[in-house]
């Protein structure tokens, strides 16, 4: 069963509860009927976790697979929720809610409970052609209804603006930049390049692999990992057999935090060479343990990397890319200075600080 809820949410609010603001978060976990029949059990209810001020409630729904109907199903089960949260004493300061498809259901508490509401998007759907025109006035329509709308980059900005005649202010994802650090001990590297991300189309992996076969690997002894899961996996596996790259690529599956770091910590290149994002916490995650990246204009990784500094900005072809992890390779890189760029911009500390403010002036102006 696959919760709905990306994790650099659940990472946020967790670490705005380390600062001593007291947060609840409310998601869904939908599953399919594919799903019950394979476990032979049916998944009702909620379930609610505590961790010291970080309260977390997981809503189980089934999922009907039209977008319609699941996105009403969440609303009346959400407002059932919230109703009951009320009913005990709940009224929270601000409501945070991310993205626009809970706009509704979070505008709908918020002018319940004469409170403000501030929205954060982070959705590609809407660089890769997703949104269609109905979503896109539903959108805007959730937005606008928001006292403060943040974006994860400014690019993304930008294309809302154009999308949806709505200003967003930019507020970036941040990291736990003490769990991804260098390793205590410096240790020869095991894989040259490695790439983290689902296995899925816009994350591009057919093109890391056909940009690292240029690069001779077989005669160079290179080495490639590539961290995560997804349907791609067979068609990836067939790309590296056909170039006959078995020996120099590995295909790693999922892994946890700590495993994604270990692997990190075992690399000297970071790469990206995703179609679309919105931003990049794989991206930060890699510099924070002081890996230079190579990406790819995106739509969000482009303004992490500063060009030469921290990693390289390549073009979206396998023998542009191929060309820039070769300079990356050869180039000596000042690995402190690429995680101290992190940590002073991205760390959890600096990024719960701006939200902070951005909370305290909402509550105030109310």
């Amino acid at each position: 069963m696959k919760e709905d809820l990306a994790p650099y949410v659940r990472d946020q609010a967790f670490g705005l509860s380390r600062c001593g603001l007291d947060v609840t978060l409310v998601y869904t976990a939908p599953y399919s009927w594919r799903w019950v029949f394979h476990e032979r059990r049916i998944m009702l209810g909620k379930r609610e976790k505590r961790t010291g001020k970080f309260r977390e409630i997981i809503v189980f729904i089934p999922k009907s697979h039209i977008r319609r109907i699941d996105l009403a199903l969440g609303n009346i089960i959400g407002r059932h929720i919230l109703i009951r949260l009320t009913h005990k004493g709940y009224r929270p300061d601000v409501v945070h809610a991310h993205s626009y498809e809970v706009g509704r259901l979070a505008s709908w508490f918020c002018r319940r409970q004469s409170i403000a509401l501030i929205l954060t998007e982070h959705y590609t759907g809407f660089a890769r052609g997703l949104v269609g025109a109905s979503e896109l006035s539903m959108a805007a329509a959730s937005y606008r209804k928001a006292s403060i709308r943040l974006a994860v980059s400014q690019d993304f900005a930008d294309l809302l603006l154009d999308q949806t005649g709505c200003r967003f202010d930019v507020m970036p994802n941040f990291i736990d930049t003490d769990h991804f650090s260098p390793p205590p001990e410096a240790e020869p590297p095991y894989y040259d390049f490695i790439a983290v991300g689902h296995l899925l189309p816009k994350k591009n992996h057919r093109l890391l692999i056909e940009a690292f076969a240029n690069l001779n690997p077989e005669e160079r002894g290179l080495r490639l990992g590539i961290v995560g899961e997804g349907p791609l996996r067979r068609e990836l596996e067939r790309a590296i057999d056909k170039r006959g790259l078995e020996e120099n690529v590995d295909l790693l599956g999922y892994q946890d935090t700590a495993g994604v770091r270990e692997f990190l910590r075992k690399s000297r290149i970071y790469c990206m060479p995703s179609r679309f994002e919105t931003f990049g916490v794989a991206v930060i995650e890699a510099m924070a343990v002081g890996l230079p990246a190579v990406v790819t204009r995106s739509g969000g990784p482009e303004y992490i990397v500063n060009h030469g500094d921290n990693g390289f900005v390549a073009d979206s072809t396998p023998e542009a890319f191929s060309s820039t992890m070769k300079a990356a390779l050869e180039k000596i890189w000042d690995l402190s200075s690429i995680r101290r760029n992190i940590v002073d911009n991205y760390s959890e500390m600096v990024i719960v600080e701006r939200l902070k403010m951005v909370y305290s002036q909402e509550t105030s102006d109310g």
